[in-house]
This record gives structure tokens, C-alpha cells and sequence, in this order.
């Protein structure tokens, strides 16, 4: 042992040791780095500046035209009866916030108060406690979506929030993909993908495990997913897709 010190103390570390600490350093540096991106929020705009800086990631939303969005309920209706349809992303983004609107709850109907005996005053009711609503589950918590068409490609933009044991932080995620095939069943398969600043399409195996995380999450009724499941092909150009089940 003493001899190893000795030989350290003349010779320094040795190759293996050197290379060891090489890894761990780039290890550390890129997972701070991407650390450091994902807390860097994107820049939300509704064109892009002349001069694009090439450290900011900028987010242009889709369009949410009421007016070109009237016809979309009757098209889902036509999806879930097995008719191929085309819609444009001001439909899709109708039927997004669609999915995220909460059903109004129902009034409960008040308890029957007991009647006081004669000669008693009537009981006062104990203050009732707010209900506890459920801690949120998963690490990234979804929001409502938001569809652009760009070019042949749909980008999909939504504000989430990312959850650590209780501790949260309000992010966006933001990619741009097309429709592939996984098995037997049509996904969205980005080509570029951005949680806060970090481009996670330079990680491999991150993408698809983010996005199938968070379309697990989706409430999407069920008459509509199982549509969904039957589509044969989905493209997009001149502005428009159209989703194929037959």
C-alpha cells in the first residue's frame, strides 16, 4: 500500500484514473447544462425577429380563429364513425381546449338540519373543511395543448408543469414531428423537441418517452381514442391534415 502511494506521489494518477475523471467531468457538465436549458424558458412570439438570436428558442402558437373553428365537433363526430376527415389547426386547437374544459360539478343537496327540543337552543354547525384536492402525479404535468401546421409538419406547444416530490415549476414543451407508425398504431414522432430550452431530440430514447408520457395523460373520451387507434394514416400539407381510417 505504501509502495502505491509512493508511486502516486511520483507518477501521478494513472490513464484509467485520468479517463475516469475525463467521463465523470462531461458527464456532469452536460446533465448541468441541460439542467441549466430546461429552466430557461422558451420565448413566445407571434412572428420571429429578423435577427433570430441563436440562444433563445422561440414558440409561435397556432391559430384559435373561432370563426374557422365551427365545423370540428361534427368532424370528430364523423372520426369516431370510421369517415376520414381533414381539419385545420384552429379545429385542432378547438377540440384541445375542449378536452381541457372541467365539467361543472354538481350542487350537493343540503343535509336536513335537526330540530331543536323545546327549551333547547339549536346546534350550531361545525365549520366545514375545504376539500383536499389530490397531490399531482408524475413528473410532468400537462396542460392544454396547442397545434401549429408548419409546412408538412404539426408542431405541438403546451404549457406544463414539472413536478419533483412536491415542488413544482411552470415550463413549456414545445415539439415538431410528423405521423409514423409504431407497431400497428399511427404516433406523433417528433423530430424536434423542447422542454424549456433543452433540446431533448439530442438525447437518445427522451423524445418518445416524454411525449407517450404525456399523451397517457390526455383525457380524451373514449369513443374518440378508440378512433384513434384505428387510424391507417395521417398527413399533413397545404395547411391542413387529414386523418385516414379507411
Amino acid at each position: 500500500m505504501a509502495d502505491k502511494k509512493l508511486e502516486k506521489a511520483l507518477y501521478g494518477p494513472s490513464v484509467t484514473e485520468v479517463a475516469l475523471g475525463a467521463v465523470l467531468g462531461l458527464i456532469c457538465g452536460v446533465l448541468g447544462a441541460c439542467l441549466y436549458l430546461v429552466f430557461k424558458p422558451v420565448q413566445q412570439v407571434k412572428v420571429l425577429p429578423k435577427e433570430p438570436s441563436r440562444s433563445v428558442v422561440y414558440y409561435i402558437p397556432g391559430s384559435e380563429s373561432s370563426a374557422k373553428s365551427r365545423g370540428w365537433q361534427g368532424k370528430e363526430k364523423q372520426l369516431v364513425a370510421g369517415t376520414n376527415v381533414t381539419v385545420v389547426e384552429d379545429e385542432l386547437n378547438a377540440w384541445a381546449s375542449s378536452l381541457a374544459a372541467p365539467a361543472a360539478p354538481k350542487a350537493a343537496a343540503p343535509a336536513p338540519k335537526a330540530k331543536a327540543k323545546p327549551g333547547e337552543k339549536p346546534k350550531e354547525e361545525a365549520p366545514k373543511d375545504d376539500a383536499v384536492k389530490p397531490a399531482p402525479e408524475g413528473f410532468v404535468i400537462p396542460g392544454v395543448m396547442n397545434f401549429r401546421i408548419v409546412d408538412d409538419n404539426v408542431q405541438v406547444g403546451l404549457k406544463c408543469t414539472l413536478n419533483w416530490y412536491g415542488m413544482t415549476y411552470d415550463t413549456t414543451v414545445v415539439a415538431t414531428g410528423t405521423f409514423g407508425l409504431s407497431g400497428d398504431t399511427i404516433v406523433f414522432k417528433p423530430t424536434k423537441l423542447y422542454l424549456g430550452s433543452c433540446p431533448l431530440h439530442l438525447l437518445p430514447a427522451i423524445p418518445g418517452l416524454l411525449v407517450s408520457g404525456i399523451t397517457s395523460k390526455v383525457k380524451i373520451p373514449d369513443d374518440l381514442r378508440v378512433a384513434l387507434t384505428k387510424l391507417k394514416s395521417v398527413t399533413v400539407e397545404k395547411g391542413a391534415m387529414t386523418l385516414a381510417v379507411q
